[in-house]
């Protein structure tokens, strides 16, 4: 093997792992993100009544228990569980979806919006990797070396100019 295919090798293994690193999470978290927003399923209020934790260690984890009350009225459910720690007797905004109970809260959706933004970063790095093109003249007018946003080639300020 070459030097020139050993770096090539190289690329490519970083680039398909960023592109690992993009996908499994991204996957994983866009649906969170938009049940998070409450603009999927049917929302509503979870009621708790008991919360359990179990496991030692970091297998630990929380189920709650409680009321489901759909906010555009219906039927309630009163096996409703959610893995998560409230208070007994707190009531919590969330969201039914596919069976599943998710909170619909600022903190769950900036949550999500992290590990989105981490995929959507992974995704750019393997872009990169892989050989696509940053366009030039957006380049050049983060960097500065054209002139500044305002006089970037192409911009209308910069086209004036030159009239």
């Amino acid at each position: 093997m070459t030097a020139k295919t050993t770096t090539k090798a190289k690329r490519w293994a970083a680039g398909l792992l960023c592109l690992l690193m993009a996908v499994l999470p991204g996957a994983y978290a866009v649906p969170g993100l938009v049940r998070s927003t409450g603009l999927v399923g049917t929302p509503g209020t979870f009621t708790v009544l008991l919360c359990e934790t179990t496991g030692t260690g970091r297998g630990t984890h929380t189920v709650c228990y409680g009321t489901f009350r759909p906010d555009g009225g219906g039927r309630a459910d009163d096996r409703a569980v959610m893995e998560t720690k409230y208070g007994a007797g707190e009531r919590v905004a969330v969201t039914r979806s596919g069976g599943a109970y998710y909170s619909v809260t600022p903190a769950a959706f900036f949550g999500w919006l992290a590990v989105d933004v981490f995929a959507a970063f992974m995704l750019l790095c393997a872009a990169l990797i892989f050989g696509a093109r940053w366009p030039a003249r957006a380049w050049g007018a983060v960097r500065g070396s054209r002139g500044s946003p305002r006089t970037a080639p192409g911009s209308k300020a910069a086209v004036a100019a030159r009239r």
